[in-house]
């Protein structure tokens, strides 16, 4: 049996194409353009024998139009729009096109000059006239069948924007409930990757990496010397509360959908890449600090030499201090490297809260591992830098957020893609919970008072995630294939 699943598309891809439409719309009234179809797009069908066009209603309950004219004909080899193919378009849709009520199935037109064209009548009432004039929705979705034995790619001629009548689900899809994205298609379509917010979210991550400047104020040097304990435990436990509800409240879950069930993905095969995406994720801050420690060697503390000076705080070697340094702005810059990676993977595919959200969990721990790191490399029997030195070095290790984002954002990933590194993602973030914020919480939370404490800000970083679940959208990127099949 053929399935037919929901696609939530990101709020900016469509809206970006929605104006796109309009905008040529608006050019095909003023005499800026002649041709009898508004949207033309090419699709691969090897090996698919069946595929289906549908259309919504929008939320309010209206469709754009009553009908849309269109023809479906063979396409080129390459998934190229020519000329000739266009013109072929062209002149079918200028005929008289055979009214096609939902349900029925739609042909390939493949004989015939012109080409026989179709129009898809949608199941609406008009209402009011003139310009007020609203097509009411009899039912709020219509599916026509294609049958595509036979053909390897298609050429689709239409008079509107199919992605006028999207609401939650994808215009063309396969027999498995996957969306079947266009190759080529006229106009071009330049999708929105939100490079300005994605940036702006990778630059506020690299601000974090100056959070050490408070403690340079009198009284916040004050609080964490006299109260290290309260602050370690509270910055710890909000951090964790906010990491784990990210990993389950999102991104693991939105992972299951995008790394999806398709006709070529097994159900065993999406739950494999899903579960080690995952758990390489997890093991991942181990295998780097080992490979650090393997390069830069384990620091040691330094031996006393005077017995009498036994309540002192020894000197750090040269190479140990060496080693710490390259330890923590190594391991730092790596870590924010991966940051970026699905920060930007979020900004490319997935709607604005998420990739928000996910920017804030990164915000949270970051925090309270960038505290940790400035009070490391600025210990005297540690890193023992200057503070500004701290706060510079640190700060350039915090710029890899920025090329992660960036890596991402230029390579135009995939839902698979996606959805893997959201899967890989939250396993950084389970183990960082796991293995580094709660065991500084069980450490320093000695008393009743602090675990208290820790446990309300644990809640109150879940709830500042969870939140998001009131107003959140799946993740959807390019490339056909690779939608929601869970």
């Amino acid at each position: 049996n053929c399935r037919i699943e929901h696609t939530l598309k990101p709020r900016g891809y469509t809206m970006m194409r929605l104006l796109l439409a309009l905008a040529f719309s608006a050019g095909a009234v003023n005499g800026t353009g002649d041709e009898a179809f508004e949207w033309a797009g090419t699709f691969d069908v090897a090996d698919i024998n069946t595929v289906f066009w549908s259309a919504q209603s929008d939320a309010e309950g209206h469709y754009p139009d009553a009908s849309m004219t269109i023809v479906i004909m063979q396409g080129n080899a390459d998934n190229s729009l020519t000329e000739a193919l266009e013109l072929a378009g062209e002149e079918s849709l200028e005929g008289a096109c055979t009214e096609l009520q939902p349900g029925n199935a739609l042909p390939i037109s493949s004989t015939g000059t012109p080409l026989p064209c179709y129009k898809l009548m949608f199941p609406c009432t008009m209402e009011g006239s003139g310009d007020d004039a609203e097509c009411h929705a009899d039912a709020h979705t219509a599916i026509w069948e294609i049958d595509t034995t036979g053909y390897n790619n298609i050429a689709v001629f239409a008079q509107h924007f199919p992605i006028e009548f999207e609401r939650e689900m994808h215009y063309l899809k396969g027999p498995g409930g996957e969306d079947i994205e266009p190759i080529a298609e006229h106009p071009e379509s330049t999708r929105s990757k939100r490079w300005g917010a994605a940036i702006g979210a990778a630059f506020i991550v690299m601000v974090c990496t100056l959070i050490g400047v408070v403690f340079l104020a009198p009284v916040f040097a004050k609080l964490q010397s006299e109260h290290e304990s309260l602050v370690t435990v509270l910055a710890s436990a909000f951090a964790a509360g906010a990491l784990l509800a990210a990993a389950f409240y999102l991104m693991l879950y939105e992972a299951t959908h995008l790394i999806a069930i398709t006709d070529d993905r097994t159900e065993a095969e999406a739950s494999a890449w899903w579960g080690s995406a995952t758990l390489l994720g997890f093991v991942s801050p181990f295998l780097l600090e080992s490979i650090i420690s393997f390069i830069v060697g384990k620091a040691k503390p330094e031996e006393r030499k005077d017995p009498e000076a036994a309540n002192e705080s020894p000197t750090p070697s040269r190479s140990r201090k060496v080693r710490v340094l390259s330890g923590v702005l190594l391991g730092d810059f790596l870590h924010n490297l991966v940051d970026g990676f699905f920060i930007g993977a979020a900004f490319a595919n997935c709607d604005t809260s998420m990739a928000w959200t996910i920017t804030a969990a990164t915000i949270y721990h970051e925090l309270a591992q960038e505290i940790s790191d400035y009070l490391v490399l600025t210990n005297k029997d540690q890193g023992d830098l200057k503070p500004f030195m701290a706060l510079g070095l640190n700060f350039l290790s915090g710029m890899s957020v920025l090329f992660g984002v960036c890596i991402v954002l230029s390579a135009e990933p995939s839902n698979f893609s996606t959805g893997c590194l959201l899967a890989y993602g939250a396993g950084v973030y389970l183990q960082i919970a796991a293995t580094e914020c709660m065991p500084r919480v069980h450490e320093f939370a000695t008393t009743l008072n602090l675990r208290l404490s820790g446990f309300l800000l644990f809640v109150i970083g879940a709830t500042a995630i969870g939140l998001v679940l009131l107003d959140h959208e799946h993740c959807g990127g390019e490339g056909g294939g690779d939608g929601h099949g869970h």
